[in-house]
C-alpha cells in the first residue's frame, strides 16, 4: 500500500536572463538561466531503494584497487534497510552477476557480503555486458513508487563502446538513473558521462579507489533525501525567440520546444538550465515573451506526475543607457559554464580522433576564460587558464591509435602507438579537468 503523498509542490522553477533589456530591432543572443530546486523534505517515510551496483572487474582493478571496490559494495549493503532491493554485478571478459537481485534483510546482507568478498579482478572490459545484466537485476526488481537506480564503477576504456549508448536510453526509458563513477587516470571519460547524461543519472571522478565507498555513501544518503524523480523541463520560447543550446546539457527537440532531462532532486539541490537564446528583432518598447518553463517530476515517494511552471519576459528598447543594465551572477554563471562545456566536448572531440578540432575548441575556451577572469574577477577562471594550456599539450594522446599499413607485412594493417603520450601523472590531470567540468555542469559545486 502506498501512502497518499500531502499535495504540495516538491520542486520550484525561476528564471533569469543576462539583459532584462534587449536592442530594439536587432538580432543578438543573450544568456538566460532556468533555475530548478528541490524543496524541503514534507513529513514522510523514505521509499525503498533498489540498487544495482555494476562493477569493472578487469585485470587493471587487480591489487589495492578491487580490494577497495569489494569494501564499497558491503559498505552499500550495510547502508540499505529491510525492504530494499539489492544487486551486484562485475565485468571483467565477461558480465557476472555476483548478487542477484534480492529483498534485503539479515540473511541476504550476509550472503551478499560473502559473495562480495570472493570478487576477483581478471580479464577484459565488458563494461556493455555489465550495464546490460545491472540493468535487467535493477528491472527485475522495479518499484514505480521507489527509488531505483544503477551505480556504475570503470577504471578503463569499454571493449566495445557502440553498445553504451542505447543501453543507457534503455535505462532512462525504465526511468533507472545510472550514476557512473570514472576510476583513475585511464577510463573513458566521455563514454562514462554519457551513460549518466543519457540516462537522468550523475557522473562523478574518483582519483583512487579509497574514494569509491565514499561516493557510494554519499549516493546512497541522497536517495535518501530524495523529493523528486524522473525531473525534466520544457522550455517553449516566445514569439521571434529561439532556444538554441541547454549549455553542457543533453536536450531533445520538439518542434520550438526543448525538453532537458534532469533526473533526480534531492532535498535543496539546485540544477540550472542555461540557455542560449536568439533574439530576433523587436519593436521599441516591446514586451519579448521570452519563455514558458515546466517541469514536471514524480514525487519520491510515488504518486501521480507533477508540474510546476514560471514564465518570463524582457523589454526590447532603443534606449542605449537601458540597454547597459545586466545580470551579472547569470553572465558569470554562463561563462563558466561555457569554458565547462567546451573541456568537456574537446575532450570528445579528441576521443573521435579530431585533435585539431578539440584544440580549436580549447583555444575558444581558453580566450573566454581569460576575459571571464578580468570581468568578473574570478581565480577559478585564472586556474581554468593554465589548465586549458596544459589540456593543449596532452590532449592528443585521447585520440585512437591511427592504424599503419604493411606494418606486418602484406599490405595488412596493423596499429601503432599513437604519436603523443600522457604520463600518468598527465593522464590523472586530464581526467580531473575532466570531472571538475562535469561537476560544474551538474550543478555539484554550487
Amino acid at each position: 500500500m502506498v501512502l497518499p503523498v500531502a499535495a504540495v509542490d516538491l520542486t520550484s522553477v525561476e528564471i533569469a536572463a543576462s539583459r532584462p533589456v534587449v536592442a530594439a530591432g536587432k538580432e543578438e543572443s543573450i544568456s538566460v538561466r532556468v533555475r530548478i530546486k528541490g524543496l524541503p523534505l514534507v513529513d514522510q517515510k523514505r521509499p525503498p531503494i533498489n540498487v544495482a551496483l555494476v562493477v569493472d572487474a578487469s585485470a587493471s582493478m587487480e591489487g589495492a584497487v578491487i580490494e577497495q571496490a569489494r569494501k564499497a559494495c558491503a559498505s552499500v549493503v550495510d547502508q540499505l534497510h529491510d525492504g530494499d532491493a539489492m544487486s551486484v554485478v562485475t565485468f571483467g571478459s565477461q558480465a557476472k552477476v555476483v548478487v542477484e537481485a534480492t529483498r534485503v534483510s539479515d540473511k541476504t546482507k550476509e550472503a551478499a557480503k560473502k559473495a562480495i568478498a570472493a570478487i576477483k579482478a581478471t580479464g577484459t572490459t565488458d563494461m556493455a555486458g555489465g550495464l546490460r545484466a545491472g540493468i535487467e537485476q535493477a528491472k527485475s526488481m522495479i518499484d514505480p513508487n521507489g527509488i531505483n537506480r544503477v551505480v556504475l564503477v570503470g577504471d578503463g576504456v569499454p571493449n566495445d563502446p557502440s553498445q553504451l549508448p542505447s543501453l543507457s536510453d534503455q535505462a532512462r526509458a525504465l526511468r533507472l538513473p545510472i550514476t557512473s563513477l570514472g576510476l583513475g587516470p585511464e577510463f573513458d571519460e566521455t563514454q562514462m558521462s554519457m551513460l549518466a547524461q543519457r540516462s537522468g543519472g550523475s557522473f562523478h571522478f574518483v582519483q583512487d579507489g579509497d574514494q569509491v565507498a565514499k561516493v557510494f555513501k554519499n549516493e546512497i544518503a541522497r536517495m535518501e533525501r530524495l523529493v523528486a524523480k524522473n525531473t525534466r523541463v520544457e522550455l517553449t520560447p516566445g514569439p521571434g525567440v529561439t532556444l538554441e543550446e541547454a549549455i553542457g546539457l543533453p536536450g531533445a527537440r520538439s518542434g520550438k520546444k526543448l525538453i532537458v532531462q534532469l533526473g533526480d532532486l534531492t532535498e535543496g539541490q539546485v540544477r540550472d538550465v542555461m540557455l542560449k537564446v536568439k533574439l530576433t528583432g523587436h519593436a521599441d518598447g516591446s514586451k519579448v515573451e521570452l519563455l514558458d518553463a515546466v517541469a514536471r517530476y514524480t514525487p519520491a515517494a510515488g504518486g501521480i506526475e507533477r508540474e510546476v511552471s514560471e514564465f518570463a519576459a524582457i523589454k526590447s528598447s532603443s534606449n542605449a543607457e537601458s540597454l547597459k543594465e545586466t545580470n551579472r551572477e547569470v553572465e558569470h554563471q554562463a561563462t563558466r559554464l561555457r569554458v565547462a562545456d567546451a573541456i568537456v566536448k574537446a575532450m570528445a572531440q579528441a576521443r573521435a580522433g579530431d585533435v585539431p578540432g578539440a584544440r580549436k575548441i580549447l583555444e575558444a575556451a581558453n580566450k573566454l576564460a581569460s576575459e571571464g577572469a578580468k570581468k568578473f574577477d574570478d581565480a577559478d577562471l585564472t586556474a581554468k587558464v593554465k589548465e586549458i594550456a596544459a589540456l593543449k599539450k596532452t590532449i592528443a594522446s585521447l585520440a585512437p591509435p591511427p592504424l599503419q599499413f604493411g606494418a606486418l607485412g602484406g599490405g595488412g594493417m596493423s596499429r601503432r602507438p599513437a604519436a603523443d603520450f600522457a604520463s600518468p601523472a598527465a593522464a590523472m590531470e586530464m581526467r580531473k579537468s575532466h570531472g571538475r567540468a562535469m561537476s560544474e555542469l551538474q550543478g555539484d559545486l554550487q
